[in-house]
Parts: structure tokens; C-alpha cells; sequence
């Protein structure tokens, strides 16, 4: 689980950015745990390291004080490559 920055505009257009943890991630998308509820439907951008992804949520619950998002990354993101994959040269999907 990484931490990550979690850039978004609420409801009046405001630009907001929240701390989360990566929970989860594949090809298509990913899980992001925070504290701040962003709706489904919303284009987010998330942040951690060196990697930034463009992505909308589609689905979102709450568990205990957090919510977990469900995100998809928007068309035409690339793969995901992880600094780890970069400096071993491992293949990324």
C-alpha cells in the first residue's frame, strides 16, 4: 500500500487534493482509500512518487471513518510502470 496524493475539483469547481493509500491497482484501475468523499463520477487524478494517473471513480463506500474508492483509468492512460519494474528492468503490462 503506497500513499498517495488525490487531486480533484469538488461540486463549486474548487481544486482539492487529499492524502490516501493505494489499496489496490491493475491495468484498468484501482482502489484508493481516504478520508474525503468524492463522487462517483468524478475525474480525479492520483498521485504518488514519480507516477500520476488520470482516472474517474466509479464506485465509492464507506468503511468505518474512510472511504474506498473504485477507479477507473481514463482512455488512453498508458500501463502503469512502477519504479521498482523501471530499475530491474521488468516488464510492466
Amino acid at each position: 500500500m503506497a500513499r498517495v496524493d488525490v487531486l480533484w475539483g469538488d461540486e463549486d469547481g474548487t481544486p482539492r487534493v487529499a492524502p490516501g493509500t493505494l489499496e489496490d491497482r491493475s491495468h484498468g484501475g484501482m482502489s484508493v482509500r481516504l478520508k474525503d468523499l468524492i463522487g462517483v463520477g468524478s475525474h480525479i487524478t492520483i498521485k504518488w512518487g514519480s507516477e500520476q494517473v488520470s482516472a474517474t471513480v466509479t464506485n465509492s463506500r464507506r468503511e468505518k471513518a474512510d472511504y474506498v474508492l473504485g477507479v477507473k483509468r481514463d482512455a488512453g492512460e498508458g500501463p502503469i510502470k512502477s519504479s521498482t519494474h523501471l530499475r530491474f528492468g521488468w516488464p510492466t503490462r
